[in-house]
């Protein structure tokens, strides 16, 4: 029983640090005034920020 609520809290921890750098990449491109768009985005002005998607960079808005 000890192992099986190891393994939930293990895999809660898991869920919890996965999303978090997901969302900690789009908050480096908003921190430099931009946001993450497609690469088919015509007229943006590419920024150094990294997007949560590899089909997506950042852009100024």
């Amino acid at each position: 029983m000890k192992l099986l609520y190891l393994l939930f809290l293990l895999l809660v921890c898991r869920i919890q640090t996965t999303s978090g750098k997901g969302k900690k990449k789009n908050l480096e491109c908003d921190k430099i005034g931009g946001a993450c768009k497609y690469q088919n985005t015509d007229g943006c002005v590419i920024l150094p920020g990294e997007c949560k998607s590899q089909k997506k960079h950042c852009c100024r808005v």
